[in-house]
């Protein structure tokens, strides 16, 4: 490539310091938080307390440090799944989210430009977050959303939630989709907690990503990006087995449709990384450290490293080092 720092990263998360002391003077939409000085527990009215949001998940000038020495010249941040506010009410998660978009747009308007902010949408009244999705475009410069798979109110594949993905669709911004800490899988794995993180959320993502499908959400709305994290979980190594049980409207496979979606390469080994490239071509794949969600930080490994030992030739490494995310994201532009 012809920078040594320029590869952009779509799947970081963070949590705005200023918006955790703003919640723990004031309560707002009921929740609680308590701590301070870097270390913050929050807890939502009638459930425990969520895992403490500190270290990396706060400091946003460390981050900028590790992306210097992964050669990163951009990193695409959303707030972590857990204070989405997705339990709050209607009114209260509305409230709830647009203090967060606005924390989020503040507390990377300080990078120069380095880094840049999803919005985050509360999903119980879905035309409530069209509206707050076309505000955090429009006021405060967002150009992709993070999205849960699992939330209280519903399923993605409802129509009810046209609404968004319309909004999505017109003001061509990304829909990234995430797995949560609690979700549908998490009890299939009681007996070994850590398998929640390893297996069960990539398990989530795969069956949402195959309601969407089945759902006709695609179908609906053609134009709609779509980007899958942790490599899509299981959805591209296993769509033969969809492949025998569904076709779309027009007669598309469902391996059609999975090439429709986007990817990132978190935690993805060499292999994974090409059969995936071989089902949906490197034009749809981005790079993706889940950076203060996991480990990678702390131990540094080189995000490229998988992608590089793949093979990629250099024009197909421009695209997934930068020129994906450049393209979709509207990053320069």
């Amino acid at each position: 490539m012809s920078c040594e720092i320029c590869g952009i990263d779509v799947h970081a998360h963070g949590v705005p310091p200023q918006f955790m002391e703003t919640v723990r003077k004031s309560s707002l939409g009921g929740v609680k938080v308590e701590g301070g000085n870097g270390k913050y527990t929050v807890t939502f009215p009638g459930a425990e307390p969520l895992r403490p949001v500190t270290g990396v998940m706060v400091d946003f000038t460390e981050r900028l440090n590790w992306m210097d020495g992964q050669g990163l010249q951009h990193q695409l941040i959303a707030p972590w799944l857990d204070v989405h506010g997705q339990e709050l009410p209607a009114a209260q998660g509305q409230e709830w989210v647009s203090e967060l978009n606005n924390a989020m747009a503040e507390q990377v308007s300080n990078s120069g430009g380095r880094l840049r902010a999803y919005a985050t949408l509360h999903l119980a009244d879905p035309a409530a977050a069209a509206r707050e999705l076309a505000r955090a475009n429009s006021k405060l410069g967002m150009t992709g959303s993070m999205l849960p798979t699992f939330f209280p109110q519903g399923d993605l594949a409802d129509a009810k939630y046209d609404a968004v993905w319309e909004a999505a669709q017109s003001l061509d911004m990304p829909i990234v989709l995430h797995p949560t800490t609690d979700s549908p899988s998490g009890c299939m794995f009681d007996a070994i907690p850590r398998l929640k993180g390893i297996y069960g959320r990539t398990l989530d993502t795969t069956v949402v990503a195959a309601q969407l499908i089945m759902g006709g959400v695609f179908d609906r709305f053609p134009k709609l990006r779509m980007v899958l994290v942790h490599g899509g979980g299981y959805l591209p190594y296993q769509v033969g087995r969809l492949d025998r049980e569904y076709t779309g409207p027009t007669g598309l496979s469902a391996s059609e449709y999975v090439k429709r979606f986007y990817f990132d390469t978190c935690l993805m080994s060499p292999q994974a990384l090409r059969m995936l490239f071989d089902l949906v071509g490197n034009g749809r794949v981005m790079l993706g450290s889940d950076y203060a969600a996991t480990s990678v930080e702390r131990k540094s490994p080189k995000l490229t490293a998988a992608l590089d030992a793949t093979g990629i030739d250099a024009e197909g490494r421009k695209k997934v080092v930068r020129g994906n995310a450049e393209s979709i994201f509207k990053i320069g532009k």
